[in-house]
């Protein structure tokens, strides 16, 4: 019988999936925000060419 007391020196196996879980949805969530704030400034882009273009009174 091994009465050997274990040692923790590596951490559990639900604190390593928790660790990765989280890294990968933080990931995710920043990797969306990115692409929002990127979609929503090639929108706001867009607009002020629009206004710039049709505001001009050569236009017509």
């Amino acid at each position: 019988m091994n009465l050997k007391p274990r040692l923790k020196s590596s951490p559990d196996d639900g604190v390593v999936v928790a660790v990765i879980a989280s890294v990968t949805i933080s990931a995710y969530v920043l990797s969306y925000w990115v692409s929002q704030v990127i979609s929503t400034l090639e929108l706001l882009e867009l607009a002020y060419g629009a206004v710039k273009f049709f505001n001009n009174p050569l236009v017509f």
